[in-house]
C-alpha cells in the first residue's frame, strides 16, 4: 500500500510541474540562456523550438550559427513567446545585447555589413555597434552632412579604428609604429596568432582610442572667367611619390543620370546631361592635373590623377571650384556643368566624363554605373 500511495503522489507531482510549465510557456516572456560546454547535442530540444543566436564566449565578435560548431563554448537564447532573437554577446564575463536593430548580422574577417532601415542615424548605429560615429563615417566614406538612405549597406568595424589594406613591404614594426599601437592589440583585433597569417591585399582593422576624419575641402570658389566663359588654364606636376588609393572606386560624377552621347570609337567618353547646369564631383579621391579651358574642344575641363593609372576628365564645365595642383576628395563639388568649347545646338549643357586607364580612355560604364 505504502509503494502504491508513494507512486500516486510522485504521479501528482509531475502531472503539476508539467502543467505549471505549460501555463509558464503560454505566459512568460524571460530570455532563457543554455551555456553548452563542448556537448551541444545534449540541448538539441532548446535548440530545434527556439530562435538562436551564437556567440564566442569572452568576445566580442558575433559569429555565423554554422560556425559554432568549432567553438568550445555556445550561447543560445530564445523566448517562449516571441519569435524574435536579439544578437547577445559575452563579454568579460558579463551578458550583453548588441545591436538589436539588426538580427542578421555575420561575423566575417571583423567586418560586418549592416543595412540601414528607416530612422537610422550614423551615431545610432555607432552606439549600438559600441563603436565611435567617426569610425563608421571614415570607412564609409561620410561625413557629418551625409545622409542614410534605407537599404544603404554600411560596413562596421569591430572596434573604434579603421581598415587598413597591406601592400607589398609591409611589415608588423612599421603598421605598429605608423598608429603607435602594440603587437597584442593588433593581433587580437583581427583574430590572429601571427601577422604571417596575412597576405598583400588582406584587409586589417587597426584598433585606435580615436578616429579624426580629414579636414573638409574648401568651399567651392569659383576662379575668374574671361569675357567668353573660358577659364584661364592651368596645369600641375603630379607629386613626387604620389601613387594615390590603394583600391580605386568611382562614383558616378553628377546628380544627372540620362547618357545622352555613349562611349564608341569616335566617342572615348560619356555625355550626361539633364540639360540643366547640374554639380560635377570628384569621382574619386586625387590631384588635380588640369584646370581650366582647352582649346581641343573640351572648354573648361579638369582631370584629376587618381594613381596607380588612373585618370578621370570633366569637360564643357561653366564653372571650376578647383585648380591645378589641389588635391580632391571622392564626392567634393568640382564644377557645375555647363557648354564650353565644343558642344552642339542650344541645349547642349552637359558633362563629357572620361576615364583614363594607362593612358587609355575607357567605357566609363564598366567602372561605374548611373
Amino acid at each position: 500500500m505504502e509503494f502504491i500511495v508513494l507512486g500516486v503522489a510522485v504521479l501528482a507531482v509531475f502531472g503539476n510541474l508539467s502543467l505549471n510549465h505549460r501555463t509558464e510557456a503560454q505566459s512568460d516572456q524571460s530570455v532563457i540562456f543554455s551555456f553548452l560546454k563542448n556537448h551541444p547535442q545534449l540541448n538539441l530540444n532548446l535548440l530545434a523550438v527556439s530562435d538562436t543566436t551564437t556567440v564566442l564566449a569572452k568576445s566580442d565578435q558575433l559569429i555565423a550559427s554554422t560556425q559554432a560548431t568549432a567553438s568550445s563554448i555556445v550561447l543560445t537564447s530564445s523566448t517562449t513567446e516571441s519569435k524574435t532573437s536579439e544578437p547577445m554577446t559575452i563579454l568579460d564575463d558579463v551578458i550583453m545585447k548588441t545591436n538589436p536593430a539588426d538580427t542578421q548580422i555575420v561575423y566575417h574577417e571583423g567586418l560586418t555589413k549592416y543595412t540601414v532601415t528607416p530612422g537610422d542615424t550614423i551615431s545610432g548605429i555607432a552606439s549600438s555597434f559600441g563603436i565611435s560615429p567617426q569610425t563608421v563615417m571614415m570607412e564609409n566614406k561620410m561625413d557629418e552632412t551625409s545622409i542614410l538612405k534605407p537599404g544603404q549597406e554600411l560596413t562596421i568595424l569591430p572596434m573604434t579604428g579603421i581598415t587598413y589594406t597591406l601592400k607589398d613591404g609591409d611589415t608588423l614594426e612599421g603598421i605598429l609604429n605608423k598608429y603607435k599601437i602594440t603587437e597584442d592589440d593588433f593581433l587580437n583585433a583581427n583574430n590572429l596568432e601571427s601577422f604571417e597569417d596575412l597576405n598583400i591585399g588582406s584587409v586589417a582593422v587597426i584598433p585606435l582610442e580615436a578616429v579624426s576624419l580629414p579636414n573638409k575641402p574648401k568651399p567651392a570658389t569659383q576662379f575668374a572667367n574671361s569675357s567668353s566663359g573660358a577659364v584661364a588654364l592651368k596645369q600641375a606636376a603630379v607629386p613626387a611619390g604620389f601613387v594615390g588609393s590603394e583600391l580605386i572606386n568611382f562614383i558616378w560624377p553628377t546628380p544627372a543620370k540620362t547618357i545622352s552621347q555613349g562611349y564608341h570609337s569616335r566617342h572615348t567618353g560619356l555625355d550626361i546631361s539633364d540639360s540643366r547646369k547640374e554639380p560635377i564631383y570628384a569621382s574619386s579621391d586625387g590631384f588635380v592635373e588640369i584646370s581650366g579651358y582647352q582649346a581641343n574642344g573640351y572648354g573648361n575641363t579638369i582631370v584629376i590623377n587618381h594613381g596607380n593609372g588612373f585618370k578621370t576628365r570633366y569637360a564643357h564645365a561653366s564653372e571650376l571650384f578647383v585648380q591645378a595642383g589641389d588635391f580632391v576628395k571622392q564626392g567634393q563639388e568640382i564644377a557645375k556643368q555647363g557648354r564650353t568649347g565644343r558642344v552642339r545646338g542650344v541645349t547642349g549643357i552637359h558633362l563629357h566624363f572620361e576615364i583614363i586607364k594607362n593612358g587609355v580612355k575607357v567605357n566609363p560604364l564598366a567602372y561605374v554605373k548611373p
